[in-house]
C-alpha cells in the first residue's frame, strides 16, 4: 500500500514540474511581437530646371599631316577616332560646368549628318545650313537652349596650308616644328528660334597674331609623331587630345554665356 502511495506521489510532482515549465512558454508564444518601424518612402523631387541639348561633332576624325618644302612632301591622313570617345568627354565637361542651371540631353546623330557642310557650295550661308541640321538632329527634345561643337579651321602660318578640327602636323621643313591642335567653335541656339545666340572659338588663351596655328595647340617632340597608321591605337595622342580638347572647352564656355 505504501509503495502505491509513494508512486502516485512521484507521478503527481512529476506534472506538476512538467506544467511549470511549459506554461512560460506557452504565455511568450502568445505574447504579440513589437510592431517594426518601417522608414518613411522618399518621394523624388521634380526638376524644375530646364533642359540644354549638346550636339558634339568634334571627335569624329584625327588628322596627320605633313607639310614639306614643296607640294609633293605634303601628307595628310585622316583616321577614324570614334573609340577616343572625345564627344562624350565635350558633353561631360559642359555638363560640369552646367549641371545647376539645367539638365543636359545629349542629342544623338546618325553618321553624315554634317556631311552637307563639307560640300562646296557657291554663296554658302554656312549658320543656316548648320541651323537647319541642329533643328531636324534636336526635333522632340525640346530644350530651352543648345550648345553645339563643331570643327573649325585654321590656316598654318608660313604656308598655304589648312588644318582642321582635331590633329598633328608638322611643318618645319628642314627642322621638326610638330604641333597638335583642337580646333572648334561653340554655338549657343535659342531653342524655339534656334537662332544663334552666341558663339566662340575654342581657346586656351594663346596669342593668335604670331601663332602656328590660331587655336588651341601645342608643341610636342618627335615621340609624338605615330609611325603606325593605326592612330586610333595610340594611347599617348589619345590622352593629349582629350587633355587639350578638356582645357579649351572649361575655358571658353564662361565666354558662351548659356545661363544668360
Amino acid at each position: 500500500m505504501r509503495r502505491v502511495i509513494f508512486a502516485l506521489l512521484g507521478v503527481l510532482i512529476a506534472t506538476t514540474a512538467a506544467w511549470a515549465q511549459s506554461a512560460p512558454a506557452r504565455q511568450t508564444a502568445r505574447t504579440p511581437a513589437p510592431a517594426r518601424h518601417e522608414a518613411p518612402k522618399r518621394t523624388a523631387l521634380p526638376d524644375d530646371r530646364p533642359c540644354i541639348g549638346v550636339i558634339s561633332q568634334l571627335g569624329e576624325i584625327f588628322t596627320v599631316k605633313k607639310i614639306g618644302l614643296v607640294v609633293l612632301q605634303n601628307e595628310e591622313n585622316e583616321v577614324p577616332i570614334v573609340s577616343w570617345h572625345i564627344d562624350d568627354l565635350v558633353a561631360n565637361r559642359i555638363d560640369a560646368v552646367l549641371n545647376k542651371q539645367f539638365v543636359l540631353r545629349r542629342v544623338a546623330y546618325p553618321k553624315g549628318a554634317f556631311a552637307s557642310l563639307d560640300v562646296p557650295k557657291l554663296f554658302r550661308d554656312y549658320d543656316a545650313d548648320l541651323g537647319a541640321i541642329v533643328r531636324t538632329l534636336s526635333a522632340g527634345t525640346r530644350c530651352a537652349r543648345y550648345v553645339v561643337v563643331t570643327r573649325t579651321a585654321s590656316m598654318v602660318s608660313g604656308t598655304n596650308q589648312v588644318v582642321q578640327g582635331l590633329g598633328i602636323v608638322d611643318h618645319g621643313g628642314l627642322q621638326l616644328n610638330i604641333k597638335l591642335y583642337a580646333l572648334s567653335v561653340l554655338r549657343l541656339y535659342d531653342g524655339e528660334t534656334f537662332a544663334v545666340l552666341r558663339q566662340r572659338a575654342a581657346s586656351l588663351g594663346q596669342l593668335t597674331l604670331l601663332a602656328d596655328i590660331r587655336g588651341p595647340h601645342r608643341g610636342v617632340d618627335k615621340s609624338f609623331w605615330p609611325d603606325s597608321p593605326d592612330v586610333a591605337q595610340n594611347a599617348r595622342l589619345r590622352d593629349a587630345i582629350r587633355e587639350l580638347v578638356g582645357q579649351s572647352l572649361e575655358m571658353t564656355l564662361s565666354e558662351l554665356k548659356p545661363t544668360d
